[in-house]
């Protein structure tokens, strides 16, 4: 799910600091999730290997590391790390909108079927998953927030990556982006 783009602001608005520290939290965790086993599973064979190579495991522990003992990061490398960080999110957005140009929705259904499951399943998980756990208060707001948000785009570059249906994927990310336009703000007024 789009966990960070679309849901740091609507966290930060809904709930202030405090919600946008547990989305960033939530973002981070669903991260390394998708670049672990999300990526073994899109690879299949090779898989653990595939996963070993991607820099994301890594910069996670080194990030929790330097936050453990409070190593402060060079300035100049921090701004490059910036610089390169803002770059990526228009980069992936560019590659999305040259695939959408010419992708046809041809499996309407299944594009209709995975926006469904995208937004509406991951409200009823994120909610059974927070009641199991005896999560309440605004963590579970926020978990719930966070978990209906429409397919982000990662799943377009995985998918491409590794050759699995791109184009059906591009079409659930365009449908559950224009469908999340009419089901976010319900959430939220449910949440609040």
């Amino acid at each position: 799910m789009n966990s960070g783009n679309m849901a740091f602001p609507l966290a930060l608005l809904a709930f202030g600091s405090d919600g946008l520290t547990i989305a960033v939290l939530y973002y981070v965790a669903i991260s390394i999730m998708v670049y672990s086993i999300g990526i073994y599973i899109a690879k299949g064979d090779g898989g653990l290997y595939e996963m070993l190579k991607l820099p994301l495991i890594y910069a996670a522990i080194t990030g929790m590391l330097l936050n453990l003992t409070e190593t402060p990061i060079p300035q100049p490398l921090f701004l490059t790390m910036d610089m390169l960080g803002a770059a990526t999110i228009p980069l992936m957005l560019i590659s999305l909108g040259y695939h959408l140009r010419s992708t046809h929705i041809t499996s309407f259904g299944l594009s209709i079927a995975g926006t469904i499951i995208r937004i509406f399943g991951g409200i009823i998980l994120a909610y059974l998953v927070t009641i199991s756990f005896g999560i309440k208060g605004i963590e579970q707001k926020i978990i719930i927030l966070s978990s209906s948000m429409p397919s982000a785009v990662i799943n377009f570059i995985v998918s491409y990556r590794y050759k699995l249906h791109s184009e059906l994927v591009a079409s659930i990310i365009a449908m559950s982006t224009i469908v999340s336009l009419f089901i976010t703000p319900l959430v939220l007024y449910f949440l609040m």
